[in-house]
């Protein structure tokens, strides 16, 4: 299994780090995008409006965000994979572990909770917000391998745990 894991890295990986480097500004806005003040901050958003109207759909999406975002860093400190040798990890303020990736992992949660969100609040959004959402998602998750900042196995990881988190939101919706 692990060979198979290391052969779609290898595979993904040389693919995303042949792009061409002038894209590498748009791909560390992308990466800024799946910060934690932005992805907890849409989640902490959605739950402060959730106790500010008492609706308690929002308060639950929030904080299911929330400790999804928080599984994620847990999972890293278990797995303990080691991030990939880069330039830019040693330059990383935070050092923590690669797998799964926080980054794949709170954008898919949170932008598609924000998707959702905007979706029942004005339907006539819905197709765009989902849209936004998953160019969003993509591209972060894209940055994070073209940064050399994770393996693609950390972004499959990520959304994984992303998409349980997202899911169980749509599930309360029921």
């Amino acid at each position: 299994m692990r060979s198979q894991i290391r052969a779609f890295d290898k595979h993904i990986d040389n693919w995303v780090h042949n792009l061409p480097r002038y894209i590498r500004p748009i791909m560390m806005l992308f990466t800024l995008l799946g910060q934690p003040p932005f992805t907890v901050g849409a989640a902490a958003i959605v739950l402060g409006y959730g106790l500010a109207q008492d609706k308690s759909f929002y308060l639950f999406a929030g904080l299911i965000a929330l400790i999804t975002i928080i599984v994620s860093s847990v999972l890293k400190i278990f797995l303990h994979r080691a991030r990939p040798a880069s330039e830019y990890v040693k330059k990383m303020y935070f050092k923590t572990f690669s797998f799964p990736s926080g980054h794949a992992a709170g954008a898919l949660v949170s932008y598609g909770m924000a998707a959702l969100v905007i979706s029942f609040r004005w339907p006539e959004l819905s197709t765009a917000a989902w849209i936004s959402a998953f160019v969003a998602i993509f591209f972060i998750s894209l940055s994070r391998i073209y940064l050399k900042a994770h393996f693609a196995s950390d972004i499959v990881g990520g959304w994984m745990v992303g998409g349980i988190g997202l899911v169980t939101i749509l599930l309360l919706e029921k």
